[in-house]
């Protein structure tokens, strides 16, 4: 009898031991940018490497460009499904996101750290923000867009009376709002399309983010280049599925991975930094000219967006369903104000 309950106890040991292991946790990360894209090298992939060798194999964050596993339109969708583990996604819905949309407010931002801080205020400070991009996942951190500028192949642009009655390309969305407000006409196109649309007249100029425009070769015939600041912010979260996180993660692996995101968007921030300075060199030494406008000049610019796209914006977010949009830009404007 004392034989069987020693085998027993035996048994239920190993039953328990085994019980208690946890086999590696395999996870899959897909980025917002190309394989160009000097994030990824910079700080996305040396994160995603960073679970392996910080847990000693017990976590893998699998890394993957943009679109590599899903198309970056459907990440968020994918990443709330629990299709991929996580990943750096973008709203593309402002009727479903209108605390989001709102952040792109014009020139909210001096410039992009500037914006970055502003936006760790207003996630802090704005519950129905906070939400919103809860909404996907787990939020472990987030980016935001580079300045924008435009490109003209053969006239500088000093003011938005350069621009009046000129067709210039642009990606869909807030883009034509601004375009219009600075007197051009907006030519809505996809990035792969830029080069030839240039090339072949189907626009004179080019509005968009800097970190965007290089990889575009667009400089090779365009003459010149004005760096425009932070015209809009968009917010760029990383997330991880909710479930995951909260259902399928140990304890000491969700402090882990907190702890491995934290800064993770600053250094991403500290990226786009690094690759708009290359861009105005890349732009030099092609012959295109980078100008350099007056606090006057680019105050013209900044009166015109914020003049004509916050009426147009607000009218937008009340669509989307915010009673009072102008109490929450003032919010917005206020928060973004105090931040240093």
């Amino acid at each position: 009898m004392k034989y069987r309950h020693i085998l027993a106890a035996m048994a239920l040991s190993v039953m328990t031991a085994a019980a208690a292991y946890a086999a590696p946790l395999e996870m899959n990360f897909q980025s917002a940018f190309t394989p160009a894209q000097r994030q990824n090298a910079d700080a996305l992939e040396p994160w995603a490497r960073s679970f392996e060798e910080k847990s000693g194999g017990d976590m893998t964050m699998h890394f993957f460009y943009s679109g590599g596993l899903v198309e970056f339109s459907a990440l968020g969708d994918a990443i709330k499904s629990g299709m991929v583990d996580a990943g750096g996604w973008i709203m593309s819905d402002p009727a479903k996101t209108p605390y989001f949309f709102l952040f792109g407010l014009p020139y909210l931002a001096k410039d992009q750290s500037h914006a970055f801080r502003i936006s760790q205020r207003l996630i802090a400070e704005v519950p129905e923000l906070k939400k919103e991009l809860e909404s996907v996942g787990v939020l472990l951190g987030n980016a935001v867009a580079a300045p924008s500028m435009i490109v003209s192949k053969d006239i500088p642009v000093r003011s938005p009376a350069d621009m009046k009655g000129r067709r210039v390309l642009c990606l869909a969305g807030a883009s034509s709002d601004y375009i219009e407000a600075w007197g051009g006409i907006p030519i809505t196109t996809t990035p792969g399309d830029v080069y030839v649309g240039l090339q072949r007249g189907m626009g004179e100029m080019y509005f968009v983010g800097v970190a965007g425009v290089r990889g575009s070769h667009v400089y090779e015939f365009c003459k010149y280049a004005t760096p425009l600041g932070i015209s809009t912010s968009t917010i760029f979260p990383y997330s991880i599925n909710r479930d995951l996180f909260e259902k399928d993660m140990t304890d000491e692996q969700r402090k882990m991975t907190l702890e491995l995101s934290e800064g993770l968007g600053q250094k991403v921030v500290d990226s786009f930094n690094a690759d708009v300075a290359e861009a105005y060199k890349t732009f030099e030494e092609a012959g295109c000219k980078v100008l350099s406008l007056t606090d006057e000049e680019m105050s013209a610019f900044i009166k015109a967006a914020q003049d004509n796209v916050i009426p147009s914006m607000a009218r937008k977010a009340k669509n989307f369903g915010i009673a009072d949009p102008e109490a929450v830009i003032r919010k917005y404007m206020e928060i973004a104000a105090a931040v240093d």
